[in-house]
């Protein structure tokens, strides 16, 4: 008995869950947590203020997100850091853990 061979169409769509899956575990890797106090609110970023240093959070990713921030408040970023080291693009917003 022969077994069929899996065809060319279903062989591509292995090769491209795997390569999902790498580049999601990846992402995740290369995230960081950041924490400080929000100075300003825009459109689809905010300024925070974290260990002496301003920093643009990008939250346009997350979708009308900045509805609910106010300026004052003390939060934490997931994310990553954009090539140049001034923005940080968020993918998740968390509550503070140090209430400084």
């Amino acid at each position: 008995m022969r077994l069929a061979r899996p065809s060319r169409r279903m062989r591509w769509r292995i090769l491209l869950v795997a390569l999902l899956l790498v580049a999601t575990s990846a992402t995740a890797a290369d995230s960081q947590r950041i924490e400080g106090l929000i100075t300003a609110v825009h459109r689809n970023d905010f300024v925070l203020s974290s260990d002496g240093r301003q920093i643009v959070v990008d939250v346009s990713a997350l979708g009308g997100v900045t509805a609910a921030i106010a300026e004052g408040q003390r939060i934490a970023v997931i994310g990553t850091m954009a090539p140049g080291g001034q923005t940080f693009r968020a993918i998740r917003l968390e509550s503070a853990t140090t209430g400084q």
